[in-house]
């Protein structure tokens, strides 16, 4: 997958940047669509990349729901973070300057 299209799709970034920034916790489907105010359809739409990708995977079930987490051994979860603290570094830098 390039860089574009990754980047492009903005549901996919909302679904990303939730996992990153709640990476210790696990959640529902319904829950992520509800955080990143999102349709469920919308986000299903994108679930398949993050999955095949492992930067989510499936965590526990509770009953007949399943609760996801971010898959923080993922080389590409840790770039992920790796670019937003860089990101969010320079963001700090430019508000102290």
């Amino acid at each position: 997958m390039s860089l574009e299209e990754f980047f492009g799709n903005s549901v996919l970034i909302k679904v990303l940047d939730f996992f990153l920034e709640n990476r210790f916790w696990d959640y529902t489907k319904s829950d992520v669509a509800k955080h990143i105010d999102k349709s469920r359809q919308s986000m299903y739409n994108v679930w398949p990349i993050l999955t095949n990708y492992n930067i989510i995977n499936e965590s526990r079930k509770i009953g007949g729901t399943t609760l996801y987490r971010t898959n923080i051994d993922s080389p590409i979860v840790k770039n992920f973070s790796k670019l937003s603290l860089s990101i969010a570094s320079k963001d700090v830098q430019n508000i102290l300057l």
